[in-house]
């Protein structure tokens, strides 16, 4: 039914209305909705911009940025209990559902969501498991640059296309290389980093400042003068010069400082792209445009660095914001059949290699384990089905645990393991041709199912295991608590998201006032309290926009 772009700053929900894709938005107007997920004074869960604002008057009270430490043990503390990563995107996920059967006037029960390309499976079980919890089942994963491509592609000319995607988002980078031509769109490589991206550009500028200016905050403000630094980022993106509050002063910063700060990340950025083009046999004189997407590839920086290396004026005809949600609708269209769609024809690659352990004689004598044997090399176009021949270490060898891994390495040890197969029957016999000798392939489709088919010559038995992604982190004991958590939703008006939002964000301003300013937002907050109170419609709308009116000059820089 749905598309969701589940981002490391920001989400977003979309669907394809009237044949076009687009994004929908809360009661308050905004489609943007950020990733953070707070407890309120009373105990009420909080996301989106309720939250986030609510952690930076209360830094202690939630979580954002929690995308990057999908699949981990990372957990957090708030609201008197423990939270994972998978929890708190299930409560984004919640409301991307909820905003939807708003918007549609009907219930939801499934989404295509985007994830990184460079996700390794646990990251992307992660992503399924807090679907599943938030009461959506998941139709596909989609890779972040293919589905800015299916945005691009959905309104592509007859013309072929060599497309670069850049994709630069809050938290992780990724760079995909594709063809489109009239209606397919055909993946050839993907690269990137799964933890690189605007926030770490936030970070690093901060931590400039502080030893350029010798300054520290304090601890009770850092979250606050964090998202100083974050809008003084944005501030630069559009012009040469700005000032920043450092205490009573204010202090001079320039777009190049910004670049000083952030050099060795943009670093990061030039050799993805060459790997990605070097996967696809590509040069940059074989592209034909290159597609920004992710807030931060607006950045000047970014933007100077691509036109440099690619000789390319960077396409921003879809806004880099949305163009993943765009995405995510048109390829849930295709998962239905959308008329809409009918001839729009994905091919994508799987991301990574996938291949086995292997032991390698290294000196004469002596055998060496933990080496990694692709199957499937990275930017295979799937699906794919391929085989490659084994023996087993010694001629009275019986039995043979096949170790299965997702990655790069040369060493097993730094891949990610998906899974194992154990088989017997492998022990030499006397006139048996091909004893100790076994086959494995792998099949591997869009959806990232991996199937994993061993054959034994010697006697003919084959076994199979499919592997869907790696076990996810949460049991289903687990999953079935938090689905319990999050089911108490609150109908009192009170207790809406956009009340609650429109709530916290004055008391965050009432924070930041004084004096008589701030006795006149007290009085708006007391009226619009008090107007929730009474449940009538009319009169909450009306002290809301009364408030709202008092408050938006002071954030006009974050919309």
């Amino acid at each position: 039914m749905i598309g969701i772009d589940l981002g490391t700053t920001n989400s977003l929900v979309a669907v394809m209305k009237d044949g076009v894709p687009v994004t929908l938005a809360n009661e308050a107007g905004e489609d943007l909705t950020p990733s953070a997920v707070a407890v309120a004074e009373d105990g009420a869960l909080l996301v989106g911009r309720a939250a986030k604002d609510r952690l930076i008057v209360a830094p202690e009270s939630g979580r954002a940025f929690f995308k990057r430490e999908m699949g981990t043990a990372a957990s957090y503390r708030f609201g008197g209990r423990r939270w994972t990563p998978v929890e708190c995107s299930a409560v984004v996920l919640k409301e991307m559902k909820r905003i939807a059967e708003l918007r549609l006037g009907k219930p939801v029960e499934s989404a295509v969501i985007t994830v990184p390309a460079y996700f390794h499976d646990q990251q992307r079980q992660a992503t399924v498991e807090a679907a599943k919890i938030a009461g959506l089942k998941v139709d596909r994963l989609v890779n972040e640059p293919t589905a800015a491509a299916l945005a691009h592609g959905f309104r592509a000319t007859t013309e072929l296309n060599t497309l670069m995607v850049f994709d630069l988002g809050g938290g992780t980078f990724d760079v995909t290389v594709l063809e489109c031509f009239e209606g397919v769109v055909e993946v050839k490589s993907s690269a990137g980093e799964s933890r690189l991206g605007g926030e770490d550009y936030t970070d690093a500028f901060a931590a400039w400042i502080q030893n350029e200016f010798h300054w520290k905050p304090k601890e009770e403000e850092k979250l606050r003068w964090r998202e100083q630094v974050e809008m003084l980022k944005r501030k630069l993106t559009k012009e040469e010069h700005a000032t920043f509050p450092l205490g009573d002063k204010e202090a001079p910063i320039s777009r190049d400082d910004f670049r000083t700060a952030t050099v060795e990340l943009t670093a990061r950025l030039r050799p993805v792209v060459r790997r990605a083009l070097r996967d696809a046999n590509l040069t940059p004189q074989h592209l034909d445009a290159v597609l920004l997407v992710g807030g931060a590839s607006r950045m000047p920086l970014v933007i100077d660095q691509l036109r440099e290396d690619l000789k390319l004026p960077p396409n921003t005809s879809l806004d880099p914001d949305r163009v993943v949600a765009l995405g995510a609708a048109v390829q849930q269209a295709l998962c239905v059949g959308d008329a809409a769609v009918r001839d729009l024809v994905l091919t994508d690659v799987c991301p990574h290699s996938l291949g086995v352990e292997v032991t390698k004689p290294l000196l004469p004598g002596h055998m060496e384990p933990g080496y990694f044997s692709p199957i499937l090399d990275r930017n295979t176009t799937v699906p794919v089905s391929r085989s490659e021949v084994y023996h087993t270490l010694h001629p009275d060898q019986d039995e043979v645990l096949l170790k299965i891994y997702q990655g790069e390495s040369r060493l097993t040890k730094d891949n990610q393991l998906i899974g194992q197969v154990r088989f017997h029957g492998m022990k030499s016999r006397p006139g048996v041709a091909r004893a100790g000798e076994f086959e494995v392939r792998f099949s591997y489709d869009m959806n990232g199912i991996l199937e994993v088919e061993v054959t034994i010559p010697a006697t003919g038995r084959k076994l199979n295991e499919v592997f869907e992604q790696r076990p996810g982190t949460l049991s289903k004991e687990q999953i079935a608590e938090a689905i319990r958590l999050l089911q108490p939703l609150k109908v009192h008006p009170r207790e809406a998201p956009p009340n609650r939002a429109r709530i916290e964000r004055a008391n965050r301003l009432y924070v930041e006032l004084s004096g008589g300013m701030r006795d006149q937002l007290s009085s708006l907050m007391d009226r619009f309290e008090a107007a929730l109170h009474t449940q009538d419609a009319a009169k909450i709308h009306e002290a809301g926009e009364d408030l709202d009116a008092f408050m938006r000059p002071f954030f006009q820089e974050e919309e």
